[in-house]
């Protein structure tokens, strides 16, 4: 093989000035070698399919993937590595070879991916269960002359649980005020998070509950900022 045949695969993908692709076009012409590693390329190339959806691997990938690298026995790999790119080496030029085994790793990632995300979106599809309802009152004046109420749920899908709590006609905050969520059990309380109302009064809080947040009452609070480990100011509404 001589300095223009390594031109071939610059000339595939389309990185060679309009001289040098002159040149190796003719060089091919000449060349036989070079003719029947072409036309492999060309042809493992035009045979793939290229109508899939592209996706974004999940974040866990990686790990997953080097996991599976330091727990299996070295020399395992070692054999099967060797094994497979024995038998590529024999069926194909190095060329043609690499190209084939960058193309499976494609394939895998791809087709690992798309498992990650049929896995996924089952999970969005499971029934979205309210497993608790409790109505929220108004616990002093202002809020009642306000006639401040609400309610708050808890959702659940699968084995995941998420409260959900909303309210409305708050009063408004000032500055760095925050309106802060308490779940209340046996005297004992636990943050559930901070919110602040919009220009009508409405606010809403998101929290995700663990197996460790159990609790019979919520009470929500007014608080100078959201740094609060125990309720330091008055209490707005609340369960009964």
């Amino acid at each position: 093989m001589n300095t223009e045949c390594a031109n071939l695969l610059s000339f595939l993908s389309g990185e060679l000035g309009e001289k040098d692709k002159k040149a190796f076009a003719e060089h091919l012409i000449q060349c036989s070698e070079c003719t029947r590693e072409y036309e492999q390329m060309t042809e493992a190339w035009d045979s793939l399919k290229w109508d899939f959806e592209e996706k974004e691997p999940s974040s866990s990938l990686k790990s997953e993937v080097m996991n599976f690298v330091f727990e299996t026995d070295d020399e395992v790999p070692v054999r099967r590595g060797k094994k497979w790119s024995g038998f590529f080496f024999k069926q194909f030029t190095p060329v043609t070879s690499g190209i084939l085994l960058a193309v499976l790793v494609l394939v895998f990632v791809l087709l690992y991916s798309n498992i990650q995300l049929k896995k996924e979106l089952a999970a969005i599809n499971l029934p979205m269960e309210v497993k608790t309802a409790l109505s929220l009152q108004p616990a002093n004046k202002t809020a009642v002359n306000m006639k401040t109420d609400g309610a708050a749920y808890i959702l659940q899908q699968g084995e995941e649980r998420r409260l959900i709590v909303q309210i409305q006609n708050l009063p408004s905050l000032q500055d760095s005020e925050v309106y802060q969520v308490w779940l209340l059990k046996d005297g004992k309380r636990r943050n559930a998070g901070t919110f602040k109302p919009d220009e009508a009064g409405t606010g809403s809080l998101t929290y995700k509950l663990s197996i460790d947040d159990k609790f019979n009452q919520i009470g929500i609070t007014k608080e100078p900022d959201s740094n609060s480990t125990k309720p330091r100011g008055e209490k707005i509404v609340g369960s009964s």
